[in-house]
C-alpha cells in the first residue's frame, strides 16, 4: 500500500487546514483528494512521534504516479507545517500514466447512474471475474472483436499490467470495472450476458469462509439473473473443495444446468495463464465447472437512490442488512464527512459521504460504491 512517514513531535491537532478532516472517535484524520484521473482519500494517524500517511483503499483508486505524487505532497506539507521531516516513503514514480489506464475503466459512479449495458452500448457481452494480468481476456478479446468483454478486478498491480497489455495491442472491445465483483452484477441488465468466466479464484479458499467467498450463493444468483438464455458460467479451479461448494450452490439455489458430462470435470484444455501454468508445474489437477441458463429471467426495473438522503438512524441491523456510521470527520470550517458501512451484513460495502448538520447524506467525489440491491435496501432502512 502506498504510504509515507513523517517524523515530528508536534501534535497533529495543531494543523489548521480546511482540507483536513479530523476523526471524532480516533486520533487520525483524512484528506479528500482529486487529481486529473482519480478521486480518493488519504488517511493519516500519529503515533510515537511519527505520522503515518496511507492511501485509503475504500475509494478503490488505481495507484498511478498522480496518486503517489499526491500522497508525497501531502506528507511534505505535514512535515513543513509541523516542523518535521519525511523519513520514509514507497512513492517512487514508475511511469504509470493514469490517462491510459482510465481509458479502459468504467467509472463506478457512472455505472450507478446509467448501468453497465448503457455505457457499453453492446448487445454481446462477456465477463471475466478476476482478470489478473489480463492474459485470458486479451486472447479472448483479440479472437472475438465483435464481442465486448468486461473484466472485473480489484488488485492494483495485476490490473495495471493487464490494461497496458490491452493498450499495446490496441484493443477497443475491452472495459474494466475496478471493484469487488460480488456487488457489480446487479448493474448489468437482466438476460444480457453471454458468458461469465472465473479462472482460478481464491486459491486459499476455506469452507468456513464460504459466505464471504467470491462465488457465494448471492453472487451466483446475481450471475444467473444477468445471463442470457443459453448463457454460461465457466469456472476453472485447482481446488476441488471450491468446485464442490460452487456446484452445490448452483444445484440447490439456481435453475442453471450442468453443461458437461459431469458436474465437476477434469479440464484437459489450456488457457495459458499465469495460474494455470503455475498449477500445471505443481502437477495439480484442474477442474472445470460449466453451467448453462435454460430460461429467461423475469426483467426488473433497475432502482437507484436519490441524494441527499435524510438519515434518521445511525445504526440499523435488520433482516440481514446493515447500515452503520463508522466515524465522523470534521474540518476547521465545521464541514463533515462520514464513513459508512452498508449493504448485506455478511459482505457490506464501505464508502465516504458528506453529511449536513441536519443529517442529510450527500455524495462527494470520493463516494465510491456500487448501488446494488443490498446497498439500496440498507440506505432505505436508515431513512425510515
Amino acid at each position: 500500500m502506498p504510504h509515507a512517514i513523517v517524523e515530528t513531535e508536534t501534535p497533529i491537532i495543531a494543523l489548521d487546514n480546511k482540507d483536513i478532516f479530523f476523526s471524532k472517535k480516533s486520533p487520525f484524520f483524512i484528506m479528500p483528494v482529486s487529481t486529473r484521473c482519480e478521486d480518493f482519500i488519504i488517511r493519516a494517524y500519529q503515533k510515537d512521534g511519527r505520522i503515518i500517511i496511507k492511501l485509503d483503499k475504500t475509494t478503490y483508486p488505481l495507484v498511478t504516479d498522480d496518486v503517489k505524487r499526491s500522497i508525497l505532497d501531502f506528507a511534505e506539507l505535514l512535515a513543513e507545517s509541523l516542523n518535521g521531516k519525511v523519513i520514509h516513503h514507497n512513492l517512487k514514480e514508475t511511469g504509470k500514466d493514469c490517462t491510459v489506464l482510465k481509458s479502459y475503466l468504467l467509472d463506478v459512479r457512472e455505472i450507478n447512474k446509467r448501468g453497465i449495458n448503457d455505457l457499453l452500448g453492446s448487445d454481446r457481452i462477456r465477463v471475466e471475474v478476476g482478470i489478473g494480468k489480463g492474459e485470458f481476456l486479451l486472447k479472448a478479446a483479440k479472437s472475438n472483436p465483435n464481442i465486448t468483454f468486461v473484466g472485473i478486478e480489484i488488485a492494483n498491480e495485476p490490473l495495471s499490467k493487464a490494461v497496458m497489455r490491452f493498450y499495446k495491442e490496441g484493443l477497443n472491445n475491452v472495459k474494466i470495472v475496478k471493484y469487488d465483483a460480488r456487488y457489480v452484477f446487479d448493474l448489468f441488465e437482466v438476460n444480457s450476458v453471454e458468458r461469465v468466466y472465473v479462472n482460478f479464484p481464491e486459491p486459499w479458499f476455506k469452507f468456513k469462509k464460504l459466505k464471504h467467498a467470491l462465488l457465494n450463493v448471492d453472487t451466483l444468483k446475481k450471475i444467473e439473473r444477468v445471463l442470457k438464455k443459453g448463457g454460461r458460467i465457466e469456472l476453472l479451479t485447482d481446488n476441488l473443495a471450491y468446485a464442490v461448494s460452487v456446484v452445490t450452490a448452483l444445484e440447490t439455489q439456481t435453475a442453471l444446468k450442468n453443461a458437461q458430462e459431469r458436474c465437476i470435470d477434469v479440464f484437459r484444455g489450456n488457457i495459458d495463464t499465469y495460474f494455470e501454468r503455475r498449477w500445471r508445474r505443481k502437477k495439480r489437477t484442474i477442474y472445470s465447472v460449466i453451467y448453462e441458463k435454460q430460461n429467461k429471467s423475469v426483467s426488473v426495473e433497475r432502482k437507484n437512490v436519490n441524494f441527499p438522503l435524510k438519515i434518521r438512524q445511525n445504526y440499523v441491523l435488520e433482516s440481514g442488512f446493515i447500515f452503520k456510521i463508522l466515524d465522523i470527520f470534521e474540518n476547521s470550517s465545521d464541514q463533515r464527512i462520514v464513513e459508512i458501512t452498508f449493504g448485506r451484513s455478511v459482505n457490506p460495502q464501505h464508502s465516504y459521504f458528506g453529511i449536513t448538520n441536519s443529517d442529510e447524506l450527500f455524495l462527494i467525489p470520493q463516494s465510491i460504491f456500487v448501488a446494488d440491491e443490498d446497498a439500496l435496501k440498507s440506505l432505505e432502512l436508515a431513512t425510515i
